[in-house]
């Protein structure tokens, strides 16, 4: 039975040379026209300001309000949920 050689690590890996170097890598035809084009902007891209500012829809002040209100009173049941059922633990 033969077993595989390890290799030495604390050696360089070798580089391997190319197949055939003095073959150089053929280039597919582009039209010249294709090849700088112009910059400008593309239908329904975002501008760069776009992607960083935060666009926060107009909303009533009224609406913001009941959202906020709202939420502490969904913070204030689950708070007042969770001292209910501790207290119920202790009897038992």
């Amino acid at each position: 039975m033969t077993h595989a050689r390890i290799p030495d690590f604390s050696q360089p890996v070798p580089v391997r040379s190319p197949a055939a170097p003095s073959v150089a890598r053929r280039r597919i035809p582009v039209d010249p026209r294709y090849l700088n084009l112009p910059n400008e902007p593309v239908p329904g891209e975002i501008e760069p300001w776009q992607a960083v500012t935060p666009v926060r829809p107009d909303t009533a002040r009224s609406l913001r309000f009941l959202d906020t209100a709202g939420e502490l009173l969904a913070a204030a049941f689950i708070i007042g949920g969770g001292m209910v059922l501790t207290g119920l633990a202790t009897l038992l």
